[in-house]
């Protein structure tokens, strides 16, 4: 898959994802099974994942590419 997270765009998935994953494991109860903190670690987990791979599919669904630290529609 080509990569479609910028710099700029994987810096804040890399400080938003641990933070919801911290917020769903204690506040919302996903350590205690809570379906909305169970929600929040998963989500907090795949935007991580798409800061490492720098690959969205989100991003590809929606056709945008934030490299080169700005946004552009891919489409025609």
């Amino acid at each position: 898959m080509q990569e479609n997270v910028g710099t700029l765009d994987r810096t804040a998935r890399l400080v938003a994802g641990p933070l919801l994953m911290g917020l769903g494991a204690t506040a919302l109860g996903g350590l205690k099974g809570r379906p909305g903190g169970l929600v929040a670690l998963v989500a907090g987990a795949l935007i991580v994942e798409s800061a490492i791979t720098r690959v969205c599919p989100v991003n590809r669904l929606l056709g945008v590419d934030t490299r080169e630290g700005e946004l552009r529609a891919t489409g025609p």
